[in-house]
């Protein structure tokens, strides 16, 4: 009986098969995918390797994939530090318009001196910075949200060309000057470094051109038809800031806070409301008509305010009554006047209503005559030429600019420079420096001086 033989299965062997008792090179998928083929492990001579050799083979196949795997795998790459959160101008206009300068106290006298110690900016002035930076978000909002250390002069000269374009030059010149004036309120409070203008704001030294000055003053029948316009159509508070414009050559806001305090020695005195600052002049015979018939108009009201007052509410309203200007429109819904100040832009719009009137004119009741003749070179008048109005007359009166800006409040250079477009061409004026020449010349005028 013959007995039959078993084999005994080798050991596994990484990577290694065997296959009728010989071993063979057999590469798993991730091997095969990565480009290696299985072979028969022979030696050169055909010889199969035994399995010592094939487990040699084995552990230096393992240590070659692992240098092979080492130096395929990318480099770690080195932490990097966490980047901080850049600072846009879009974050920089809100932190401004966040601090101590545009905070108003709600005391009004507080509110009015922390203006005139220049702790905090005047009403009109955020308005004005909150309107000049939204000129900057709505045209480039890209600008607005990038960092304020990539802002370099090239960049900010470019916007303010493109604003030019766009807006005109005083809207590009103010939105520019608003842009700067907060860079450096950020750069000071080390919100940024100017990195890509090397330190610099870099909305300084744009060399931005200058808009030609408007001025504009208004002629003797075009200002008498604004003061019979306001008069016929119910306004007479028109008329009288229309008057007190040309012969005190004040702002439209400070005429509008004014309190009169009297005459003294021949001269109006008044306050204004909000400064405290004292304007005194030599009343003329036209602002004194207009004024004793303002005290005539309220008179009543007056009267019967206090009538109806506490006590305690009776200093109140004499101040109220001492004002200059009061908003006398009748609300037609109660039949009755409030006698207020004007708030916000409501007398420019009164005013630029009676322009507009006086510029068609008033028609009598036949639709052939007329009340009032149309004033057409009344269409590009605007309330603040009153100003300029009076500098000019005052000038052509004779006045030297030093007492034109004793009344006007005008520094020097303003002054001249209202003048200079007007008087260089104006006859009379001509005609007056010519007969002081005249005169001095034949009195013999000297020409020669001894030192």
């Amino acid at each position: 009986m013959r007995q039959s033989s078993t084999r005994t299965k080798p050991a596994s062997i990484k990577h290694v098969s065997w296959r009728d008792g010989r071993p063979r090179f057999q590469p798993g998928r991730q091997l095969r995918d990565a480009g290696y083929a299985g072979k028969d492990l022979r030696h050169e001579d055909g010889a199969w390797f035994s399995r010592g050799e094939a487990i040699d083979w084995s552990d230096a196949f393992c240590k070659q994939l692992v240098k092979e795997t080492k130096a395929a795998a990318p480099a770690k790459a080195a932490p990097t530090p966490a980047r901080g959160k850049l600072y846009s101008v879009g974050q920089l206009f809100e932190d401004w318009f966040a601090s101590l300068k545009f905070q108003m106290p709600a005391d009004q006298a507080e509110r009015q001196r922390q203006i005139a110690a220049r702790n905090i900016y005047a009403p009109k002035t955020i308005k004005d910075y909150r309107q000049k930076a939204r000129v900057i978000e709505d045209y480039d909002p890209s600008l607005y949200a990038s960092p304020v250390d990539a802002l370099s002069q090239p960049v900010l000269f470019g916007l303010y060309e493109a604003l030019v374009a766009a807006r005109g030059i005083s809207t590009a010149r103010g939105a520019i000057a608003v842009l700067s004036i907060a860079l450096g309120w950020g750069k000071r409070r080390g919100k940024f470094t100017f990195r890509e203008n090397l330190g610099v704001n870099p909305a300084q030294d744009l060399q931005m051109a200058t808009p030609p000055p408007r001025i504009r003053f208004g002629t003797r029948t075009e200002i008498e038809t604004l003061v019979a316009v306001a008069d016929h159509i119910g306004v007479p508070e028109s008329g009288d800031m229309t008057m007190l414009g040309v012969w005190t050559g004040q702002r439209q806001r400070d005429r509008l806070d004014l309190i009169d305090i009297g005459l003294q020695k021949g001269r109006r005195h008044f306050r204004q409301a909000k400064t405290g600052a004292i304007v005194w002049v030599l009343e003329s015979p036209e602002l004194e008509r207009r004024l004793a018939a303002s005290v005539e108009r309220r008179r009543a009201a007056k009267a019967e305010a206090l009538l109806g007052a506490e006590a305690d509410e009776r200093p109140a309203i004499e101040r109220r009554f001492k004002r200059v200007i009061l908003n006398e429109h009748v609300d037609k819904r109660y039949g009755i006047c409030r006698w207020q100040p004007f708030e916000g832009q409501h007398y420019s719009h009164v005013f630029a209503k009676v322009r507009d009137i006086a510029v068609a004119g008033i028609r009598a009741d036949n639709g052939v005559d007329w009340i009032i003749k149309p004033c057409p070179t009344l269409a590009d008048f605007q309330e603040p030429d009153l100003r300029d109005t009076a500098v000019t007359w005052l000038a052509l009166a004779g006045c030297t600019i030093p007492e034109i800006c004793a009344i006007t409040g005008h520094s020097l250079s303003s002054a001249t420079r209202v003048l200079k477009h007007y008087l260089a061409v104006h006859p009379e004026m001509a005609d007056a420096a010519i007969k002081k020449m005249v005169s001095w010349y034949e009195a013999g005028g000297e020409t020669e001086f001894g030192i």
